[in-house]
């Protein structure tokens, strides 16, 4: 899903959705009008890239999450609390 060219997207990480392998981008300015995104990444190389893009083009980058931990079910006592 694309996001939207609005002033709230400024800050947020982006990839460019037909690129398999898009860095993580964060977007630095937008034109409402052209519905153009100027983002900016790190290469490999660790150099400063800037690129512009039409916002139908990114998706937001959703952050990884942690796996949750196995919780005891409610109710019944694990060994080291029954005594």
């Amino acid at each position: 899903m694309s996001v939207r060219a609005t002033e709230r997207l400024i800050g947020d990480l982006v990839i460019v959705s037909a690129l398999p392998n898009s860095p993580h981008m964060v977007v630095k300015a937008i034109n409402e009008e052209t519905k153009l995104v100027t983002t900016v990444w790190f290469s490999d190389c660790n150099s400063h890239q800037e690129g512009t893009f039409p916002a139908t083009a990114l998706d937001r980058s959703e952050p990884k999450k942690a796996p949750q931990k196995a919780k005891a079910p409610k109710g019944r006592k694990t060994a080291a609390k029954r005594g």
